[in-house]
């Protein structure tokens, strides 16, 4: 299908070179010259220390590329408890983005725990070594258990900013080292991965519409984020799975990579390769855009989630499986080819009203002709093109009244 853009909403490939060498001789001259090598400096703080070290004009505690805080009171108990068993605790990472400047690239939830537990912000809970803790806050545990914790050190690893030449080498740094950090068995995600390389100012619009009343509305998203840092954090793949329910979204920052995936859709024609590497130009392309640009498309997407809503509710993301006689949860299989179709025809849908019933009717019948198109492990660009032109003859008919 042919898809209207903004004047000037371009996108950039970039691709990534890597120096080959074909020798041993140049591949000793490579490692000697100190290429791909990351700089860095150990240390360790204090516990009862780490506030005030962290919230010195040069850390930056909780730069964008953290992850959303996950653990709950549970989680942060279990730390606090390796700390008095003094068990072993992995590194905090940080990277000085500049001398005597730092951010926390992995490790917020350590130190945010440690940094609560000493304000007294919240009590021991599901300890199994030291139960008789539990329900205890810093302030009440008994004076030897105090004074063992605040003996206790947090290691760290400083990526120094001689690691990198420039901001372009900078950059491919990070990202190799957030690809191989994996903290806790919880590996960091595509979106989190780029929430930290590529943070600007259409990153941080991503984040804002995540928080669209429509858009949480069609996914099933909780808008309470205390509810969601209370809860077990869950893993789940994104790619593999077509379930996607409630706070999972949020927690690992899914919810703003669909954000992303409905402005990377309205650039199809120049997807290749792999979707991830499809998005990561959709952002850094998107960050180059002016703030004229970014209001229209920011308008675009609030409009067609309203218009969404109008036209299928909570069905709108939803596929009709006729072998179940019944909806699955929300998908991306739908969430693409569903918002690129209904984002190129806002004129006509914003004027109109809907019988709900009806369009949801004609939604069912479209699944149940072409329930092969809409697998959720078909994701090339052929395949969503496809799925837009199907969608697109039912929105026709639903503008036609047919």
């Amino acid at each position: 299908m042919d898809i209207n853009l903004l004047e000037n909403e371009n996108f950039n490939i970039n691709s990534e070179s890597r120096d080959i060498c074909s020798d041993e001789s140049a591949i000793n001259d490579k490692y000697e010259e100190g290429h791909n090598r990351i700089v860095t400096e150990q240390g360790s703080y204090k516990l009862p220390l780490l506030q005030s070290i962290f919230t010195q004009s040069n850390y930056k505690l909780k730069p964008q590329f953290q992850r959303r805080i996950t653990w709950n009171n549970k989680k942060r108990s279990k730390l606090i408890e390796s700390f008095i068993i003094n068990i072993p605790i992995p590194p905090v990472f940080i990277y000085e983005r500049d001398f005597d400047s730092y951010e926390v690239m992995d490790g917020l939830q350590r130190i945010s725990a440690i940094i609560s537990f000493y304000n007294d912000e919240f009590e021991l809970e599901g300890l199994d070594e030291w139960s008789e803790l539990n329900g205890k806050k810093y302030s009440s545990l008994p004076q030897k258990i105090k004074e063992g914790i605040d003996r206790r050190q947090l290691s760290t690893i400083t990526l120094l900013k001689e690691s990198a030449k420039d901001q372009s080498k900078a950059e491919k740094m990070k990202k190799m080292v957030f690809e191989r950090l994996n903290t806790g068995g919880v590996k960091l995600e595509a979106q989190e991965i780029r929430n930290a390389l590529y943070d600007g100012s259409f990153n941080q619009l991503c984040i804002k519409l995540s928080a669209d009343e429509n858009f949480r509305k069609l996914w099933g998203i909780t808008s309470d984020e205390r509810s969601i840092i209370s809860k077990e954090s869950e893993e789940i793949d994104l790619e593999d799975s077509v379930l996607i329910v409630n706070d999972r979204l949020y927690k690992r920052m899914y919810d703003v990579e669909l954000v992303l995936r409905f402005f990377a859709m309205r650039h199809l024609d120049k997807m290749q390769g792999q979707l991830s590497v499809f998005l990561d130009n959709a952002l850094i392309s998107g960050n180059s855009y002016n703030k004229k640009i970014q209001d229209e498309l920011s308008i675009i997407f609030e409009d067609t989630m309203k218009v969404l809503d109008a036209m299928f509710g909570v069905y709108a993301f939803c596929q009709y499986k006729g072998e179940k006689k019944d909806w699955t949860k929300a998908q991306r299989v739908i969430y693409d080819p569903i918002c690129l179709v209904v984002s190129q025809n806002l004129e006509k849908l914003k004027t109109m009203s809907f019988n709900q019933d009806k369009n949801i009717g004609m939604l069912k019948s479209m699944y149940l002709e072409n329930d092969a198109k809409f697998n959720g492990k078909k994701q090339s660009k052929p395949d969503i093109q496809e799925r837009c032109d199907i969608i697109k003859m039912t929105i026709l008919k639903i503008i036609e009244g047919l």
